[in-house]
């Protein structure tokens, strides 16, 4: 009741084009079909036998989509979050997943998630395992708090980031053997993150391992 109010007050319109939308958090067609465009991002031989699945995103990492992902992470602002999982519901649509065993979110340090109150790698993500078969498993955990990756070049972010990783537990570190793992998250910049996280997933056992992103701009 609440939302069909609010709905009537402040119409909800598609964060590409502004166009009124049916649903809170929807976007138009046109526009999905102008922004989410599945692509495969081109990785370098060292981290291509890591992810040899690939790692895919669904768009580039500018406007629309960009200002959503900050609004919701550092704004904290509900109606991105819900653009968000509606874009990436209907991403996964286009992707054949039936080679995977186990969702991975790159995880955050504890201190961040109680500064945020969220993970956004499974806030932005969770709606489509809803409407999937899969699950989203915390497999690891950041184990030392690490600087911001921004503005960092690629040997700092690499430094920065390393051994910042581990497996959960023992538990988990038996879930990831021999499964065929995606890993997901909301950005790829120059894929020293998930370098790290694939390296840990990989010594732990896991059998293949695929990526996945909303947005980059790593071409």
């Amino acid at each position: 009741m609440l939302e069909a109010i609010l709905n009537f007050l402040f119409p909800p319109r598609c964060p590409g084009c502004g166009s009124y939308v049916k649903h809170n958090g929807q976007w138009c067609e046109e526009c999905l079909n102008k922004i989410l465009r599945v692509r495969k991002l081109p990785l370098d031989d060292k981290m291509g036998s890591v992810f040899d699945g690939g790692v895919l995103c669904f768009c580039d990492y500018e406007d629309p989509v960009k200002k959503l992902i900050a609004d919701a992470k550092f704004e904290k602002k509900k109606n991105a979050v819900k653009k968000l999982q509606f874009f990436v519901d209907r991403g996964f649509e286009k992707l054949d997943l039936h080679d995977i065993d186990i969702v991975v979110p790159v995880p955050l340090h504890k201190n961040k998630i109680k500064q945020r109150g969220f993970n956004q790698s499974i806030l932005f993500f969770e709606d489509a395992m809803k409407n999937s078969d899969l699950e989203i498993w915390e497999v690891l955990r950041r184990v030392h708090e690490t600087r911001p990756q921004f503005g960092l070049k690629f040997a700092e972010r690499k430094k920065n980031i390393k051994g910042a990783f581990a497996v959960a537990d023992k538990k988990h570190r038996q879930l990831v053997r021999g499964k065929t793992v995606l890993l997901v998250d909301d950005i790829f910049t120059t894929g020293a993150t998930f370098a790290e996280c694939g390296k840990v997933l990989r010594e732990a056992g896991a059998s293949r391992i695929f990526g996945l992103v909303i947005a980059s701009n790593h071409k």
